[in-house]
């Protein structure tokens, strides 16, 4: 009892750790997975026409497979080139993985279809080393495509009329195999923006 009495801080200190040692595992699963991401909505279905091969292409054929989307324009004169970039770094960290295509489809889609024509496309998907066997880039018409933005719930899009010029969020939407968007992932911050990380929040849905 004295024993008890005398080491019982000690004790209790010893079992916050034990139990802070397995929330984190059950968690993060070990320290090198990202903690489980919750189901944030049901991605909208849509029809869009593949700029590659001129196909239609319907977003719920693609179930069974994780899919990284980015609305964009290829004339886009900040964000949109360096974060198709990432998802090219993605794109090759997948194919070491042996998981591109067949697990996991990128998507690119343009709302600016009038000057992104498939052969825009084609020439700045090319820049980017795009391997079309698992990375689609997808056109619609312009207001199909405006209005499909606002049905993923994290996005916006604006034009301005007189300009001719778009400003959107910068945000890549991660969807499970089940068609459950599961993270906006923020191009405003460098952190969440890196391959690996984006790897990471790929690996905890699959």
């Amino acid at each position: 009892m004295q024993f008890l009495l005398k080491h019982s801080f000690k004790l209790a200190i010893g079992s916050l750790v034990v139990l802070m040692a397995i929330y984190l595992y059950l968690t993060y699963g070990g320290s090198d997975k990202a903690p489980k991401l919750p189901n944030m909505q049901a991605a909208p279905e849509f029809t869009l026409q593949n700029a590659i091969d001129g196909g239609d292409v319907n977003f719920s054929d693609s179930n069974g497979k994780v899919r990284l989307i980015y609305f964009y324009w290829a004339n886009c004169p900040d964000v949109c080139p360096p974060t198709t970039q990432l998802m090219s770094q993605v794109q090759d960290k997948l194919v070491a993985d042996k998981k591109f295509g067949s697990d996991v489809e990128l998507m690119s889609i343009t709302f600016d279809p009038v000057r992104d024509t498939p052969e825009a496309i084609k020439k700045y998907s090319e820049k980017f080393h795009a391997d079309y066997a698992g990375w689609k880039f997808l056109r619609g018409d312009e207001k199909y495509t405006a209005e499909l933005i606002p049905k993923f719930k994290g996005l916006m899009l604006y034009k301005d009329e007189k300009t001719n010029e778009f400003s959107h969020m910068d945000l890549l939407v991660l969807v499970d195999r089940d068609g459950n968007v599961r993270k906006y992932i923020d191009g405003a911050h460098e952190e969440t923006m890196s391959a690996d990380t984006i790897m990471k929040d790929i690996e905890s849905v699959m």
